[in-house]
């Protein structure tokens, strides 16, 4: 595995979010990404309901990439509706619609019925079982941060932070609401737009005014300081400047000043719960 760890998952029918790529547009952008060096691809069976880990496929086929030079991480963590299209994770505590299965259960209750009475040696046999059965090389775990980063770190585990740049507030002045993902992505408005967001501001505030004194992109500085921390972070990169942008990243670097100053008015919040 190189060093460049970096997402390229932004890719699904532009129907499904205007934000998202099409087939034809995300092949390129595949091909100039790998020209790059970043060789690790994340994906999931949920993002644009599977057409994303498809285009990955038809990337692999069409420039003919061999298989054994990219690492390419999935996840089975979510539903897919195979029928109706993409499900709006505004809908996520619903228990009508179409989060509700054949038999009735919606997934809110089957996961609930999953509870914390799975003994942990259950569920390590069942992930380690799919690894000898020869399906994944590796097993991950997502979002328990607060314990698991110092063990990771004291270990060797490998940390990938996901929605590195806040789903796209922390690459443009807080203000600035022209994005397509900022008008109408949910999720977005859900974790970055929610009650915090005077804390929220003066953070997006200080990585801008950071971007404007080193003469870079505010995502170069966000995506800096979590490699200062030790961390390849996984970046949505839907066009070759900003898969520029993230390699030059690797490059950059904060003083510890810049580093107490980016976290300085940082308050914890409340894990999210996946």
């Amino acid at each position: 595995m190189t060093p460049y760890n970096h997402r390229e998952s932004m890719v699904g029918p532009s129907v499904l979010g205007p934000w998202l790529l099409d087939k034809d547009e995300a092949l390129p952008v595949l091909k100039y990404a790998f020209d790059k060096g970043i060789n690790t691809w994340d994906v999931a069976d949920t993002y644009s309901n599977g057409e994303s880990e498809g285009i990955l496929g038809a990337a692999i086929k069409h420039y003919n990439i061999p298989r054994s030079k990219l690492v390419i991480m999935s996840k089975c963590f979510q539903f897919v509706d195979e029928e109706k299209g993409p499900i709006d994770p505004a809908t996520l505590t619903s228990n009508n619609g179409p989060r509700v299965n054949r038999v009735g259960l919606s997934r809110k209750h089957i996961l609930d019925a999953g509870g914390h009475d799975v003994p942990p040696k259950e569920i390590m046999k069942a992930l380690n079982d799919v690894i000898e059965s020869g399906k994944v090389r590796y097993t991950g775990a997502s979002s328990e941060e607060r314990e698991m980063n110092p063990d990771c770190n004291y270990t060797g585990v490998g940390l990938f932070p996901w929605s590195s740049l806040a789903a796209g507030v922390l690459a443009h002045s807080w203000t600035d609401r022209t994005d397509a993902r900022e008008q109408k992505d949910p999720f977005l408005k859900l974790l970055f737009r929610g009650e915090d967001q005077n804390t929220n501001r003066a953070v997006v505030d200080r990585v801008e005014e950071l971007a404007q004194k080193q003469g870079v992109a505010m995502a170069n500085i966000a995506q800096s300081w979590l490699i200062a921390k030790g961390c390849m972070p996984i970046c949505g990169l839907e066009r070759e400047e900003r898969i520029d942008q993230a390699v030059e990243a690797l490059q950059g670097t904060l003083s510890d000043e810049e580093i107490k100053y980016l976290e300085e008015l940082y308050v914890p919040k409340m894990s999210f719960p996946f």
